[in-house]
């Protein structure tokens, strides 16, 4: 299953409902994918604040099935009632088969709340939390800026921008070259004790703009620099940081 296939996965992944081999995957890309996490947050956020007014939209096949699968399973046996004597006056009014109709339909009400959820909450999220953390912090009027210039008009550009305390922080590339098929970009923190990993982002366009999350775990000024490197599918090889020379370089002095 390639990248995007489980950026899919991720809405049903925050609901628990992926099969175990799906999950693994998703968890497996979760640890190396700094957008992927910052997706999952974005989803977490949407399932604990419900919005049920979400226009559904329609499950993939293999989803829609599987839900439908686990539902029949788990659905008691209707018991038969026993017949009832023909009493002497009019019986009292009672709820009671009304009540169970509408239990019969509980699962399907289920199944599809489910799938509003999960779908609607990809037009509500957009599908890029990159950008719009990016405009929400150039909003702030002390949000800090940090450049990323093209001498010769050819190379990667940009800018990598910070909320005034330092605690976030988002890249803004574009002019990114074009990647084989065994290649990808490979983000990287750079302080005192060397370069750390800050997860993979894949080439998809040369005309796209990359919102990159840079997932910090101390002040954006902390760091010495930020960059971004081209390294085998999976990631760098060398333990020490990049394999090649970076193509995005953000000092932050």
């Amino acid at each position: 299953m390639d990248r995007s296939e489980l950026l899919d996965l991720i809405p049903a992944y925050a609901l628990d409902a992926l099969e175990p081999e799906e999950k693994l995957q998703v968890e497996a890309l979760l640890r190396t994918d700094a957008e992927a996490r910052q997706l999952l947050a974005e989803y977490q956020d949407i399932t604990s604040n419900l919005i049920m007014a979400t226009p559904a939209r329609r499950a993939p096949a293999h989803l829609e099935g599987d839900l439908r699968k686990r539902l029949a399973a788990n659905r008691p046996a209707q018991s038969i009632p026993s017949p009832v004597p023909t009493p002497l006056v009019e019986p009292p009014v009672t709820v009671l088969p009304t009540r169970k109709r509408a239990n019969i339909w509980l699962p399907l009400v289920a199944a599809a709340a489910v799938i509003t959820i999960v779908f609607g909450a990809v037009t509500l999220l957009n599908r890029n939390p990159a950008e719009r953390l990016y405009n929400q912090i150039i909003s702030a009027p002390d949000h800090l800026t940090m450049p990323i210039p093209s001498p010769d008009g050819t190379t990667p550009e940009g800018d990598m921008v910070a909320t005034a305390d330092g605690t976030q922080a988002v890249m803004k590339l574009t002019r990114m070259p074009e990647l084989p098929d065994d290649s990808t970009f490979q983000l990287w923190l750079i302080d005192a004790n060397g370069a750390h990993s800050g997860g993979l982002f894949p080439f998809t366009d040369t005309s796209s703009t990359y919102y990159v999350v840079v997932p910090l775990t101390k002040g954006v000024l902390d760091y010495a620099a930020f960059g971004v490197s081209v390294e085998p599918e999976g990631g760098s090889p060398s333990p020490e940081g990049p394999s090649t020379t970076p193509i995005v370089v953000v000092s932050t002095t």
